[in-house]
């Protein structure tokens, strides 16, 4: 079983730590978080993502904070922080409550740590509060019950498009060798190879490679649902099953094992970073990556912004396993995580003063400036309507954390109706890509209710482990198919098993 879980080790002993403490919280500063002043603003601490550095940087980003705190009526605390870091800081703040404990906590994961703070009576059910509010209201059934835990809605989504994975790669490169865009494996597969040994750049060196990879794992999970695969988990026989357990899984690792044998992908890449996904892109070593659409088009805008010519970059959004297959790849969630309302929000009066927050988040005047910034600094508007961003990645720190508070909960980033961009053919490819994407997009039926097996809660980091080393081994060579297999029985036997039946429990559940 696959999981795209990152687990704290702490939070889940000592959830209820959280309850305890909250009742006496004060925030960074002289005022109390959660008080109100004379003027009525309330003094509002959130955890949230900071993806670029240095948030919310110098006078421009503290003008964008005074906005939305005037237009939210908030005093705004944020607690930053680096993504690299954040699961372990997220566990620490559960476990120990305090002054840390925020009321507002974004998160990308249903991880144990969330899922027994839900348990604990750490988190609020705000399912009977959003009917109040203009946004929140409209949220989509089917991503609200890809978030839930027990049944209940301890989270507003952080809203994403269903079609976002696909596959980017050097037009350019594929031109010049003679190569249309891939449309089923086996043209990805040529493509890489002559990536790798056609000279694509025309250097006359052997120093290009076709797919750049790191230890992250969402890459491959794309990928082997080109094959068939299952999104973490599939229904086999009107059964639920994990992926591991199908033939298209084993598949898609063999095809992985022969990429690694012939160069095609860099055997260190379960040591890569994941923040250097796109550095072999760059500096022109990889010609394709497979991750989100948008990492693609951030390429393009480097090389667009740097001034570096010649570089062509290009979509394909799914692929068939083979000419008379569909079109498959990975969904997403319908989101990137999701907001928690925690217990420092002590009352419900509390509660609405978050989600009130959160709801005014998605109005036109904070999307804008949360998604481009300031007029005339951050973004222009022709004579026809259309905004010009910026791509200045420097000058872009200034607003672009604040994207990080806004739920989207009826709009995708960037996809929102205020707003008519004026971008490149590229970027509008890129969109249109996503749309397309939907239609083939392959969910994942446990989504909403793996956290309900009592064995994953327990024991998911430990099974996740198994299954996910052993992929990397098998694919880099250290393991044979007989010890990939032997490792696939040991996480049967080490309670993988009854997770099996405790999730098909709460699927029969859900048809009745």
């Amino acid at each position: 079983m696959k999981s795209r879980y990152n687990y704290g080790k702490r939070a889940a002993a000592l959830a209820l730590a959280m309850i305890v403490t909250a009742g006496g919280i004060t925030g960074c500063g002289k005022t109390v978080t959660g008080s109100v002043d004379e003027d009525g603003r309330y003094h509002l601490k959130a955890m949230a993502y900071d993806h670029f550095g240095n948030p919310m940087k110098g006078e421009n980003g503290e003008k964008i904070v005074k906005m939305v705190e005037d237009y939210t009526n908030v005093s705004l605390d944020v607690m930053w922080t680096p993504k690299d870091g954040y699961e372990d800081k997220l566990n620490l703040v559960l476990a120990g409550g305090g002054a840390d404990m925020p009321q507002i906590i974004a998160t990308e994961t249903k991880s144990p740590a969330i899922i027994n703070a839900a348990r604990a009576g750490a988190l609020w059910d705000l399912e009977p509060f959003l009917k109040d509010y203009p946004h929140l209201k409209n949220s989509r059934e089917v991503v609200n019950d890809n978030i839930r835990i027990n049944g209940r809605l301890y989270g507003i989504y952080r809203g994403r498009a269903l079609g976002r994975n696909g596959l980017s790669y050097r037009k350019d490169w594929a031109d010049k060798l003679g190569l249309s865009a891939p449309q089923t494996i086996d043209d990805v597969y040529q493509m890489l190879r002559a990536f790798t040994y056609d000279d694509p750049d025309g250097n006359g060196e052997n120093d290009t490679y076709g797919l750049a990879l790191t230890k992250a794992t969402v890459p491959l999970d794309i990928m082997s649902t080109w094959f068939g695969a299952p999104n973490g988990w599939g229904e086999r026989d009107g059964k639920l099953v994990p992926a591991h357990q199908t033939e298209e899984y084993l598949e898609a690792l063999q095809w992985f094992r022969k990429l690694c044998e012939e160069g095609l992908i860099k055997k260190d890449f379960p040591t890569r970073d994941v923040a250097t996904k796109a550095d072999d892109l760059k500096t022109q070593k990889a010609g394709m990556m497979v991750d989100a659409l948008d990492d693609g088009r951030r390429v393009m805008d480097y090389f667009q912004n740097q001034n570096i010519s010649g570089p062509e970059m290009d979509f394909v959004g799914a692929i068939q396993a083979d000419s008379q297959s569909d079109k498959k790849t990975m969904a997403t969630l319908g989101c990137q995580g999701f907001f928690v309302i925690t217990k420092a929000a002590k009352t419900e009066e509390d509660v609405r003063r978050c989600l009130d927050f959160l709801d005014k988040m998605n109005d036109e005047a904070m999307m804008t400036v949360a998604n481009y910034g300031l007029k005339d600094v951050h973004y222009t508007v022709g004579e026809d309507g259309r905004v010009t961003r910026s791509h200045d990645a420097t000058l872009n720190q200034e607003y672009q954390a604040m994207n990080q508070l806004v739920s989207y909960t009826e709009y995708a980033p960037n996809t929102d109706p205020f707003v008519t961009l004026n971008e490149t053919p590229f970027y509008e490819k890129q969109q249109e890509t996503i749309e397309e994407n939907e239609a083939y997009a392959v969910s994942n039926p446990a989504a909403g209710i793996l956290g309900d097996s009592e064995e994953y809660i327990k024991n998911g980091v430990a099974l996740d482990k198994i299954i996910e080393d052993a992929r990397i081994q098998y694919i880099v060579g250290q393991i044979d198919e007989t010890q990939l297999k032997s490792q696939w029985d040991l996480w049967s036997k080490s309670g993988g098993e009854k997770v099996i039946e405790q999730v098909n429990a709460s699927y029969e559940g859900l048809k009745k």
